[in-house]
């Protein structure tokens, strides 16, 4: 006689698959962006933060330091050395707000925004291709429950940080 498995072992197996196809998938995006980092002389930071000051450049909400800082995890002379070397690359430049001249952001320069541009377009136009099939309601289903995830990576990655700033900041308090 054989046996279903019950609705709720069957839903605890797709979640599981969804997890490690997701698990899968940012495992391969790093190797791809590694590619690009080593390209051009970047280590992981320089390129998160890089992917952090591109999206504010494009939505005309430059980020600042602080901002970045906060995002990457690392405290403000780490992220200001991050900046400083990008920098100097020709990647990114400081600007002041022109309303309040304590307030500086980062923008990616013109020819960086190219560079990243070339290099990642094609793998959009690869992955617009590869769900050309898939309708709009089920795109839509799957992009809210990647960004639930990514909540539940964030919320995780906070409480990881929160734990292990517990012993640092109660031995500072000594």
């Amino acid at each position: 006689m054989t046996t279903q498995p019950s609705p709720h072992a069957e839903r605890v197996e797709l979640v599981e698959d969804l997890i490690d196809a997701l698990r899968l998938f940012t495992v391969e995006s790093d190797v791809f962006v590694d590619v690009f980092a080593r390209a051009h002389g970047l280590g992981r930071n320089d390129l998160n933060a890089i992917m952090w000051i591109s999206q504010g450049t494009r939505s005309g909400h430059p980020i600042t330091s602080g901002e970045l800082a906060t995002r990457l995890g690392l405290g403000a002379p780490s992220t200001s050395g991050l900046v400083d070397r990008l920098e100097n690359a020709g990647h990114v430049r400081r600007v002041r707000d022109p309303r309040d001249r304590r307030k500086v952001t980062i923008v990616m320069q013109p020819q960086a925004m190219q560079l990243a541009t070339d290099f990642f377009v094609p793998l959009g136009r690869l992955m617009h291709d590869t769900v050309a099939d898939v309708d709009g309601e089920d795109l839509r289903r799957v992009t809210d429950v990647v960004r639930r995830m990514i909540t539940a990576v964030e919320g995780a990655r906070s409480a990881v940080q929160a734990s292990s700033a517990g012993p640092a900041v109660a031995q500072r308090q000594r």
